[in-house]
């Protein structure tokens, strides 16, 4: 049984190949994973579907991953959903950015499952409350 089991995941890149190693990593750390193209599509689906986690790319057509989660976090129902934003470089302006808006924790891009684990160690809640 992996740690994860039983958790699902929204994946937020507009790069297809993005979500296929991200999901791969998840896959491997127990996550269902769900996927969109854009911030557009990830609402809707985060509007329609009790997640656990949600991963979005800062940069990404129709709506980035800074906007969702701006939605996510003025959305009372949402606010609590835990969201690490992905990029490809550290930018202090878009890492100071994702913090004013309530980002749990980003994620470099390309990272691997072990980088994905730590961060997740760190963001995901069990049900007692507590980080695992």
């Amino acid at each position: 049984m992996a740690k994860y089991d039983k958790l699902t995941c929204l994946i937020a890149d507009d790069y297809s190949t993005a979500r296929r190693i991200i999901k791969n990593n998840l896959h491997e750390l127990g996550f269902t994973c769900l996927e969109a193209e854009d911030g557009e599509d990830a609402l809707g689906i985060i509007l329609q579907t009790p997640l656990n986690l949600v991963l979005a790319d800062v940069k990404m057509p129709n709506k980035n991953g800074l906007e969702l989660l701006e939605d996510i976090r003025d959305d009372d129902n949402l606010k609590d959903l835990p969201v690490i934003l992905t990029m490809i470089e550290p930018l202090d302006e878009l890492i100071s950015t994702g913090r004013e808006l309530g980002m749990n924790d980003y994620l470099i891009k390309p990272f691997d499952v072990f980088s994905l684990a730590k961060v997740l160690d760190k963001v995901i809640v069990t049900e007692g409350g507590e980080s695992l």
